[in-house]
């Protein structure tokens, strides 16, 4: 499962980052409306996979971009990743909210729904209707840490050192924990598959 450049990334994205984000840290509505329209999608689908509660969703996504505005000039100039930053500040914020409503040992319990994207064409749609369901039964047994581990690796497309300290979990047991999900996703469709719509 290790890739040989999980620690590289690359530099002209992270150039490009930087530059984007310190044109917004200076007060540049529209690089602070293209970091927005970047991203707001992938965190909104985030939100709903981590809680469920659209509302709750919407309202931590308003107070972060506010926030994100508001204090923009102390935040750090060096960023290599804005979408990580965005879904980590997220997190926590949604974590909040919850915890205010629950006890620690409920919160440690709720549900991560991770379902797959709609918009998965294929030619074939009778087999893969049916992969997907297999699939999506497989998907069900897996553990909240499992599941949201593959949503943020394989759906947003972070490395695993960016899950690992997104999940507040080692580099090694974020390998493992996505090792052991896909093995147990490899017992209802084969590896090929699993990894199609992994990657989707």
């Amino acid at each position: 499962m290790k890739e040989a450049n999980a620690f590289k990334p690359d530099m002209h994205v992270v150039a490009s980052h930087n530059t984007l984000w310190n044109k917004f840290r200076q007060g540049d509505r529209p690089a602070f409306a293209a970091i927005y329209d970047s991203h707001i999608n992938d965190l909104f689908h985030y939100g709903m996979h981590f809680c469920q509660d659209a509302e709750r969703v919407k309202d931590c996504l308003q107070d972060l971009f506010q926030d994100l505005w508001s204090s923009r000039s102390h935040l750090s100039e060096n960023i290599i990743n804005i979408k990580y930053y965005l879904i980590s500040s997220l997190r926590r914020r949604l974590l909040r909210s919850l915890k205010n409503e629950r006890k620690r040992d409920e919160l440690l319990d709720f549900e991560f729904e991770l379902t797959q994207p709609q918009e998965t064409h294929l030619i074939k749609q009778e087999i893969i209707a049916e992969q997907q369901k297999l699939l999506q039964q497989a998907l069900n047994t897996l553990t909240r840490r499992q599941r949201e581990a593959i949503y943020l690796r394989f759906y947003q497309n972070l490395s695993y050192k960016e899950v690992a300290e997104m999940m507040d979990m080692q580099v090694d047991s974020v390998y493992n924990t996505i090792s052991k999900a896909i093995s147990i996703l490899k017992k209802t469709v084969s590896l090929p598959v699993v990894l199609f719509f992994l990657h989707k």
